[in-house]
């Protein structure tokens, strides 16, 4: 083989190698954060199924008269 050709196997195969090893480390990495904060998304799960006193099913009445403005800029032009 000519020397250029080995010189671009051994360039693809550096580059490939050190891609696979970025990609192995990125992957270690994000199961090692899952495992960190696994805590704390269940302690932010537990705060959001509590029922809130401010809570409302109901949308404010100014909420729903920029609601119609709004729609009313939109369909009429």
């Amino acid at each position: 083989m000519s020397e250029l050709i080995s010189s671009g196997i051994n360039l693809m195969l550096t580059g490939m190698i050190t891609v696979f090893i970025f990609l192995a480390i990125l992957i270690i990495l994000i199961n090692i954060s899952a495992l960190l904060f696994k805590d704390d998304i269940k302690a932010e799960e537990l705060n959001l199924n509590m029922p809130s006193a401010k809570r409302s099913h109901e949308v404010p009445k100014e909420h729903l008269k920029i609601i119609n403005l709004i729609n009313k800029r939109i369909f009429n032009g």
